[in-house]
């Protein structure tokens, strides 16, 4: 709603006289606004539990739920600047998965999808069932020393 612009003079009596308000009107038009501020909160409210039982529905991550909310917002007043949006992120978001994925703890132990080293070189092979002791007994030497060795410091510094 558009306000009336006041004269010069209606400017400088307001500066002069201080706001032209009743008590009534005033209590009035606060009480009217605060009712639709809870209103609205309220159905704030109940939006968040409905995001909330949708979130737990479909496992999807809030964040990732909140952007592409406010990407379909932008659709719907620029249906191109919300398209470019999508397409940055369809360049981004591999890069983005690569840089955090691919070395990190998560796919350590994943054995069912084996991550390619980044220079093409062929990932080596470990054998599960590798014991120290097995190897010793082997006939290596230097393992059996290291492991004598290690086993002799262990005792030292459990014994301090």
């Amino acid at each position: 709603m558009a306000r009336k612009k006041k004269s010069e003079g209606q400017e400088v009596r307001a500066a002069f006289d201080g706001p032209d308000v009743e008590h009534d009107q005033l209590i009035e038009f606060a009480t009217a606004r605060n009712r639709e501020d809870a209103e609205r909160a309220s159905s704030a409210g109940e939006s968040r539990q409905k995001i909330a039982a949708f979130l737990d529905e479909t496992s999807l991550n809030s964040k990732a739920l909140s952007w592409g909310r406010s990407i379909m917002k932008k659709g719907d007043k620029d249906r191109n600047k919300a398209m470019d949006i999508v397409r940055s992120m369809e360049v981004v978001l591999p890069m983005v998965k690569q840089h955090l994925g691919g070395n990190g703890p998560a796919d350590m132990w994943d054995e069912d999808e084996p991550v390619a080293p980044a220079d093409g070189l062929a990932k080596p092979s470990y054998k599960d069932d590798w014991d120290m002791e097995d190897e010793a007994e082997a006939g290596d030497p230097e393992i059996a020393d290291e492991a004598d060795d290690f086993e002799q410091h262990l005792a030292e510094v459990a014994a301090k």
